[in-house]
């Protein structure tokens, strides 16, 4: 089986969640990784990396799993962190947050198996 690239994941989820407007990853350096349906503006592309960055500082060694949501007057801006790429999502207002950050966790524990499935033995 073919492993699942980042783009292939991103559009997994968006399936997922039809609230979801966009969806990117970004690294620890802020870079962008793959979007989903299409490039975001910059200035959400800046505000996703800048609440990535706010969730690996919030991380403590023994729990990396870090999630972030926040609400907007048109919508909803979310993170989840788990070590790797910070997954960030974007959804109109009637978005429901635990289901969101549920479909992202599964997007992004696919990338991983992916990921391992690549690594060489």
């Amino acid at each position: 089986m073919a492993a699942i690239t980042e783009e292939l994941a991103l559009r997994y989820l968006l399936e997922l969640s039809t609230d979801i407007r966009v969806a990117f990853l970004v690294d620890g350096e802020d870079a962008l990784i793959a979007a989903a349906p299409e490039l975001p503006p910059a200035r959400i592309l800046g505000a996703g990396a800048q609440l990535a960055r706010e969730a690996r500082s919030l991380a403590n060694g023994s729990e990396p799993l870090v999630e972030i949501d926040v609400s907007l007057e048109g919508g909803a801006a979310f993170v989840v962190w788990e070590g790797g790429p910070a997954l960030v999502c974007v959804t109109g207002p009637f978005a429901l947050p635990g289901l969101i950050l549920h479909d992202m966790r599964i997007a992004l524990a696919e990338l991983r198996r992916g990921a391992s499935e690549e690594a060489p033995s």
